[in-house]
Parts: structure tokens; sequence; C-alpha cells
């Protein structure tokens, strides 16, 4: 999570306790066992070496932020909670979306599986496409919120506290702390904005699908444990496709990355984009501890460890693609996604 490297904790999870079960998500060093005995309690959350918000409460699972103490050994200072207060309301958001998504997704799985006439086949693309249309919509909603009242609130808040600087005469020490909550600000705010930018990937309708996953790859690999490689070899047609297309295999590439990212343990994850026979191939390649395909097959419950790849599906069959996937423990991974080339206005 950006939120463990921003605040400088030694790490964070977000834990998903439901009827039976507990769930935990995690980034860095946190002990989950002591997430999921302070989850596990009735009581309110109480635990010396973590600061725990509910993000939300559902009929069927309640979630929670949950952060250790920072590197420093120190407590977050009220700012760095205000802030992260903010967050858990924009997750509240987010998860219930995805809650929803992946129950919606769920149904929409059981009637593919059973025997559809023509009509429910062109009633099931239109939910498939409305379904994705209002994911973009929120994404656009919450990033423009961001950006225009959290954004802006964190550029006025960093010239405030450099005026302060320069306007009285600090000591030494007191003015280099100065300097440390501005740029502390400063990544407060690039993390905010990469994440819009994640939201709302506005740069593919600038300048194009292939210099955007560009972009991404670059910043990704300052970040990303293993090297990752972007090849789109004669395939730039993908530039005339429709927005729409471009967005789709955008997530799609998102997707695969975040995956690789949390589960893959690679040291090389490849990406290539290739044209033949009027179709479009996206490869992709890890060298990580891979997984049994059968594993997925049953995640069928409405748990958000089986979202992603459901999207991915989800996304692959609108676009009337084709998905194949070869995956075994300890050998990697590896998947062509096809979908067919359309000629179509790219605005």
């Amino acid at each position: 999570m950006d939120i463990v490297s921003t605040l400088e904790v030694y790490g964070g999870a977000i834990a998903f306790k439901y009827r039976d079960s507990i769930e935990i998500i995690s980034e860095g060093d946190i002990d989950e066992s002591a997430v999921k005995d302070m989850i596990g309690r009735e009581a309110q959350l109480d635990h010396p070496d973590f600061i725990s918000f509910e993000i939300n409460k559902h009929e069927e699972y309640t979630s929670y932020l949950i952060m250790t103490h920072k590197r420093s050994n120190t407590l977050l200072v009220l700012e760095e909670v205000q802030w992260l207060g903010l967050i858990v309301s924009y997750l509240a958001v987010s998860l219930e979306n995805v809650y929803l998504i992946r129950k919606l997704t769920d149904k929409m799985n059981r009637m593919s599986s059973q025997s559809m006439g023509e009509q429910d086949t062109q009633d099931m693309s239109w939910f498939r496409k409305l379904s994705f249309e209002l994911q973009e919509r929120e994404r656009m909603r919450i990033a423009a919120d961001m950006h225009d009242t959290t954004m802006q609130d964190l550029f006025h808040l960093k010239r405030k506290i450099a005026a302060l600087g320069d306007k009285y005469a600090l000591p030494a020490e007191a003015k280099e702390n100065v300097r440390s909550l501005v740029e502390y600000v400063e990544i407060i705010n690039v993390t905010l904005r990469q994440n819009c930018f994640d939201l709302h990937p506005y740069l593919l309708q600038e300048i194009g699908f292939i210099r955007t996953v560009e972009k991404i790859v670059e910043r990704e690999s300052y970040a990303c444990p293993f090297e990752i490689r972007f090849e789109a070899a004669g395939a730039y047609a993908i530039e005339r496709q429709q927005l729409e297309t471009k967005r789709h295999l955008f997530r799609i590439v998102q997707e695969l990355l975040n995956n690789a990212r949390k589960h893959s343990e690679a040291s090389v994850v490849s990406l290539r984009l290739s044209m033949s026979n009027g179709s479009f191939h996206l490869h992709y390649r890890d060298d990580g501890v891979g997984f049994e395909p059968e594993r997925l097959q049953a995640m069928s419950d409405i748990r958000t460890s089986g979202v992603g790849m459901e999207q991915l599906r989800s996304r692959i069959l609108h676009l009337h693609g084709h998905l194949e996937l070869e995956a075994h423990k300890g050998e990697g991974v590896r998947m062509n996604i096809s979908f067919p080339m359309k000629e179509g206005i790219s605005a």
C-alpha cells in the first residue's frame, strides 16, 4: 500500500471480518496473527502496537484499516491520523463498490453458465457494459473529488507551512523541521496524484494507450520488487481503437501488474502487445511462484481475493476476447489475452 511508504510505518493491513472467518491483506512488516486476534475480539479494537479504523460495516462483513507505529518508533501525529481518516472515507466507498461488483459478477457468471437465448445473451452484454460504465464514472468522481478538495487543501497547507518558515527567524533545527513538513506534504500530494491517475487515466486520450502504459511501467519500476518489461511490436493499430476498448485494455494491464505485485514473488514480469490475423494479443509472463489454476475456480464466495481475476475475465468477455492461462505452482504464470481488432474512432 502507498500508505505504508508515505507514513513511513512498519506495515499496514486491510482486514475483513466475516461471520465465520477473517481475511487479511497486508503490506510491510505487520503481525497478521495479532491483527486477527484483535479483530476477532468482540470488544472495542485496542492494541498497543496498532492504530485501527473501521472502514465500513456490512451485513456480511466488517472491514478495518490497521497501521503499525512509524519506523522511528513514534506514534502517528494528529495530522497523519486525520489524513488516514480521509483515506478511510474513500476506502469505504471503494470497498462497498467492490462488494457490489463481486456480487453482480457472481450472478452474471451463474447466468452465463446456464443455457441462454439470443435475447438473454444481449441482455448479459448490456448489463456487463453498464457495470463497467458505472465503475468508470465512480472512479472519475472519486478522482475529481480528491483533485478538487484534498489535493488543493494540501497545496495551500504546504504554502502556509513554507510561509511560516520564511516569516520567522527560526533556529536551524526548527527550520529543518519546517522543511521536512513541506517535503512530507509534497510526498502525500504526489501519492494522491498517482492515485487520481490510476482512477482516471486521462492520458489514454491525450497520448494513447502504448505511451500511457510505458509511463505506468516507468513509474511502477521504482516501487515494484521485480523488473517490468513492456513491448508493443507492430501493434500501434491499437491507437485506432475506440477509447472504451483502450480503457478496458489499460485496466487489464493494471490488474495484471497488481496481481504480480501482490502474489507473484517474481524477479521479471513481461508484457507484450502484438497483432496477428486481425486480432490483438496481450502476452503476460512472470517467473514467480505460480499457482494451481483450479484454485481460481473455487473462489466463488464474496471475498476480495478473486475480484481482480473475475474483473479481468469480465473485461475480456466484454471485448469478445479469449484468455489462455498456463500456470503451475513454482513455475510462474503465462497468459495470452486476445481480442478482435475493430475499426473505431479514438476519441
